[in-house]
């Protein structure tokens, strides 16, 4: 019962928060058209105003000044706005100009000043409160309920500036941060962004050239990789084109104001739960190749189911958080970010399963290792695959159990760790492709592409200027000897430039 009688209450209050619209007849038509119950008279409800404002009938019937109206309407239904908590006085200087220009007047017919409207008992600015009108705007001297338009100014906060009736903070000026704090983190935004986009798109470039090295069990790495770029990616567009929360200089007050800011959100959101399940596969795999002994092709023939889990199971909370509306304005990171709880202890289950997966594949592959030793065999090659895994598996996963943990809080000094966590873990899970066959293969690569725009160069000279450079002869002698010294090592290049080439030579094999 008491449980029934606390929800009640709850109910109650969140329902006399809720702005109303006015329904007094001698109250409309004032510039603003919702109030807040209770009232700065004590009323709660508009009936009990509108028999208290009767008593005041007589001061508005005198037309002593033409703010009258409007000032007495805001002591008894206050202005209500959805953006900011509580109800909007009148100010100070509203009050003591309406009761300067009717004391005068009063006191002919023997009336004082009420002592309800005691000026005293206003705000002033920088407090949030309606301000005097304009000196030039006139108010037509009618009765009190026809129809006319009263306009009036509200003084906002420091950074802030009225716009449609309300204060909205100026977006440069991010009043709620020191300004030494916003030059910090745009700073740190911004070397973070391009490391962890140059390490990714290594990355990526990489696995393009030489696909076939990057099979299963390892392929997930590629869509790490992926997911990875893509933050990255939008965290620099962020830095060079300015926050997302904005619209001119104006910033945007709810994230339903900027599809374009919810848009980018979601797709944060899809990026981070994409990553979190494919390393949760990527352990998978590992487990299954190195506790069960699955082969690579048994891998690849599952992929498909692999993919269908991990991309469906990352988008379904996009349309989770479209519905439950759990998407805040964060003006510091300029971003619309998903405050639901929800979703972080779902990436921190996959963190920590994953986690147990490794160290069971870590287990494995040392039994491997010793029945490697027992046969005879050298257990080099498993020793350094070991710790490549080992490595990486901890460069990913506790920099990004550490990002979720923070999540749970929201200060200046979290939100630049957290971008360090987070980029730092995208930078480690590129670190599969960091190998001695991938800087070979960059290196002749580099040296193709360099043979051949001098070949062409020579092409292009004229024989008589050749014949007499005997340098520029020795020089082309010399890398066509290195050419033929280093034929094997091009083989890759080959099979990579066959589509031009006219060649079908057989594709090499490789399992990292």
């Amino acid at each position: 019962m008491k449980t029934l009688i606390i929800i009640v209450n709850l109910l109650l209050i969140v329902r006399s928060e809720k702005c109303e619209t006015i329904s007094l007849s001698m109250c409309k038509n004032l510039g603003y058209n919702s109030t807040l119950m209770p009232n700065l008279m004590g009323h709660d409800s508009q009936a009990s105003a509108d028999l208290g404002l009767r008593l005041f009938a007589p001061l508005l019937h005198h037309h002593c000044s033409k703010y009258i109206r409007l000032f007495v309407c805001s002591v008894f239904v206050p202005m209500c706005s959805e953006h900011v908590p509580g109800p909007i006085p009148a100010c100070k200087g509203l009050c003591e100009k309406v009761k300067g220009d009717c004391e005068e007047a009063l006191a002919k017919i023997d009336m004082a000043w009420p002592q309800e409207l005691n000026c005293s008992s206003f705000p002033e600015p920088p407090a949030l409160c309606m301000q005097q009108p304009p000196e030039e705007f006139e108010q037509p001297q009618t009765h009190y309920f026809n129809q006319e338009e009263v306009t009036f100014s509200i003084k906002c906060p420091p950074n802030m500036i009225p716009s449609a009736g309300k204060c909205v903070p100026v977006c440069k000026s991010k009043q709620h941060f020191d300004p030494e704090e916003v030059a910090t983190f745009e700073l740190w935004v911004a070397i973070w962004s391009i490391i962890c986009l140059v390490f990714t798109a290594f990355g990526l470039v990489t696995f393009v050239i030489q696909p076939k090295r990057f099979r299963w069990p390892a392929r997930p790495i590629l869509y790490l990789t992926s997911c990875g770029f893509v933050t990255c990616t939008i965290y620099l567009i962020r830095w060079i084109e300015g926050p997302y929360t904005c619209a001119g200089n104006l910033a945007y007050e709810k994230p339903a104001e900027s599809l374009s800011c919810v848009g980018i959100a979601l797709i944060l959101l899809f990026c981070d739960i994409a990553y979190t399940l494919w390393w949760t596969v990527f352990c998978f795999v590992w487990f299954l190749s190195a506790m069960k002994e699955w082969s690579t092709e048994a891998i690849e023939k599952i992929s498909t189911r692999l993919h269908a889990i991990v991309w469906v199971f990352s988008a379904i909370p996009m349309f989770y958080v479209l519905m439950s509306n759990h998407i805040s304005i964060n003006h510091l990171s300029g971003f619309c970010e998903v405050t639901n709880k929800v979703l972080v202890f779902f990436q921190l289950f996959f963190m920590v399963f994953s986690s147990v997966l490794a160290v069971l594949t870590s287990v494995a592959l040392k039994n491997v290792r010793q029945t490697l030793i027992i046969a005879g065999r050298c257990p080099l090659k498993l020793e350094r695959l070991f710790y490549r895994l080992l490595v990486i598996s901890i460069g990913i996963s506790v920099p990004y159990l550490m990002y979720l943990m923070c999540q749970f809080y929201n200060t200046f000094t979290l939100s630049l760790l957290k971008l360090v966590l987070r980029k730092t873990s995208i930078i480690f899970a590129t670190l599969w492709v960091y190998s001695p066959k991938t800087f070979d293969m960059w290196r002749d690569l580099l040296c193709i592409c360099r043979n051949k725009s001098e070949s062409r160069i020579f092409g292009l000279l004229p024989k008589i200027l050749r014949s007499r450079d005997n340098g520029a002869k020795s020089s082309n002698s010399a890398l066509i000897n290195h050419k033929i010294v280093n034929d094997e090592k091009r083989r890759i290049f080959d099979i990579f430039f066959a589509s031009t080439q006219g060649q079908n030579l057989p594709a090499p094999v490789t399992r990292v």
